[in-house]
């Protein structure tokens, strides 16, 4: 297939004439030379096409937007106008207009992204695969695996944790663990969990200073599934120099948490206005950053084909839930326009390894760097760089037809990272088989739930019945899995531990939970039962 390349180019990130008569916060100085060129600095001239952004539904984006918008002559509009709705809204899940406009957002993404549903389907992909899914680091999701992190703890009390709420934002909540003391019990209340993950004690270390990176990547089409990577992104740094934890410096935020939302505050913050050469700042462009690791002696394209390559996985990982969410939302049609914009948070470590942080559903499209607590600053001529390219070129990627788009390796600021079904792990399709036979359970109505009366239609699939398992059996297994989640119905999670239950009690009792032996009976029962559902 001839793969095509259409490169960036950048029209300047000076405000235009219009937005300095509509909002004077817009009028900020610019490094001229970071209009020169773009992420991979080479530039080809391609015709703008005119287009209408419905901005109704937009948030903190809005001063973004409104750029971009005046920069490229676009027009604003609202209601159920235009060709590109963009919403803010991490909730909005509105797509009765999806046939007809494209929409910045992909259905069930804000669940795949929070952080406790995505913990617990990367423990589960970690679990069948581990060496393929070794980029994020161990996760205990509280307050159900409360036992198995406290056990944790006692095995070995020199591990340090890093806890974070799962309905938390912009770094609230965040504790550095070394026992279950240091996080109050309260905390694990019905209204509040919390994502523990093992701490990286050994990240990238660049001007005696610990960062983080926050990558965007553009999910263009869902059928077939197409991602592209930015080249431009944010590195995120700590306002102290790192020092390894210890009992003294274990709360001392600054030294450890890299969240901008935290940082900002400290009076060590450093603002900068450069985009492309070196510089101090506490927050810097990619272009800037990979001068910075290269005069340090290390490999930006080692790090970046490394970042890439844990994209692909976890894109791997997703694209059954994301096919299974898009079909509960248009019946199984491949005709809506939707794409989505994820913030994918990494640290790298000294050994130029990048470990997943988090996944943001709504990543932040602000410009502003906020001076004070509560007051909006001036505009960043850091973020409004980064910025423009994601958003801009996200909108006009997503609008090209899926065939253009599948033989694209690049185009603008974006790079090819996912290409419908070419990338796989072999015995991945094994959760593509479970996940099938679970939307026929639902009836081919593609529900998010799965009732009793539907789960125990297992009892008519010959392995499950040779083996003496009834209905009665079954319906109380289906009491099992759902106790304790405040629901009557059963999810996929829940779904596919019944499954490895099932296996227990059909297959040979001797093999060993997840060894490969016990992978290959898993496989083989999965084949049945979907083919009794064919």
């Amino acid at each position: 297939m001839e793969k095509k390349t259409e490169k960036a180019n950048p029209k300047s990130i000076i405000v235009t004439e219009e937005e300095k008569k509509g909002d004077k916060t817009l009028n900020q100085p610019t490094p001229e030379k970071s209009l020169s060129a773009g992420p991979d600095e080479k530039l080809q001239t391609t015709k703008m096409p005119k287009l209408s952004i419905n901005t109704s539904q937009a948030r903190g984006e809005i001063k973004l937007l409104k750029h971009i918008i005046a920069k490229n002559g676009w027009k604003e509009v609202n209601g159920t106008k235009g060709d590109v709705i963009w919403s803010g809204i991490p909730t909005y899940e509105d797509f009765t207009l999806a046939n007809e406009i494209f929409i910045n957002r992909v259905p069930g993404m804000r669940y795949m992204a929070q952080k406790k549903v995505s913990g617990q389907f990367l423990n589960l992909f970690r679990s069948y695969f581990p060496t393929q899914f070794d980029f994020f680091p161990r996760t205990f999701l509280l307050p159900e695996d409360h036992s198995a992190l406290e056990a944790e703890f006692q095995k070995d009390n020199k591990k340090l944790f890093i806890a974070k709420p799962t309905d938390g934002s912009q770094g609230e909540g965040i504790y550095l663990m070394r026992s279950m003391k240091d996080l109050p019990a309260v905390k694990f209340g019905a209204s509040r969990g919390y994502v523990v993950q093992e701490y990286i004690d050994k990240p990238l270390i660049i001007d005696n200073k610990k960062f983080d990176l926050r990558v965007y990547v553009l999910i263009s089409s869902v059928k077939p599934l197409i991602a592209f990577i930015n080249k431009e992104g944010l590195a995120r740094f700590c306002t102290e120099d790192y020092e390894a934890p210890n009992s003294q410096n274990i709360r001392e935020a600054y030294r450890h948490l890299t969240n901008y939302s935290l940082n900002k505050i400290s009076d060590k913050y450093v603002y900068t206005e450069e985009i492309q050469e070196i510089n101090d700042g506490s927050k810097r462009t990619f272009c800037s950053l990979w001068k910075s690791i290269e005069k340090a002696g290390y490999s930006k394209d080692i790090i970046w084909d490394n970042i890439k390559d844990l994209v692909r996985k976890l894109l791997i990982g997703f694209t059954p839930f994301i096919h299974y969410e898009y079909n509960a939302s248009f019946g199984g049609k491949g005709t809506a326009k939707c794409f989505h914009l994820l913030g994918v948070d990494v640290l790298i470590d000294e050994n130029l390894k990048p470990w997943l942080l988090e996944i943001n559903n709504t990543p932040s499209l602000c410009i502003e760097h906020d001076l004070e607590v509560g007051k909006v600053g001036p505009v960043s001529p850091v973020d409004l760089y980064v910025k423009t390219f994601a958003v801009e070129d996200s909108i006009l990627l997503s609008r090209k037809k899926k065939e253009t788009q599948l033989k694209l390796e690049e185009y603008r600021s974006y790079e090819k990272v996912y290409n419908g079904n070419e990338a796989k792990i072999a015995g991945m399709q094994v959760i593509e088989k479970i996940l099938d036979v679970y939307a026929k359970l639902c009836g081919y109505k593609f529900a998010e739930r799965l009732s009793s009366s539907r789960f125990i239609k297992l009892a008519t699939v010959p392995v499950i019945r040779d083996a003496q398992i009834q209905k009665q059996d079954l319906d109380i297994l289906f009491a099992k899995m759902i106790a304790n989640t405040g629901s009557k119905q059963m999810d996929f999670l829940s779904f596919i531990t019944a499954i490895e239950l099932l296996v227990q009690k059909v297959s040979n009792p001797s093999a060993t939970a997840k060894s490969e032996k016990w992978f290959d009976l898993f496989a083989a029962f999965v084949d049945t039962v979907q083919a009794s559902f064919k």
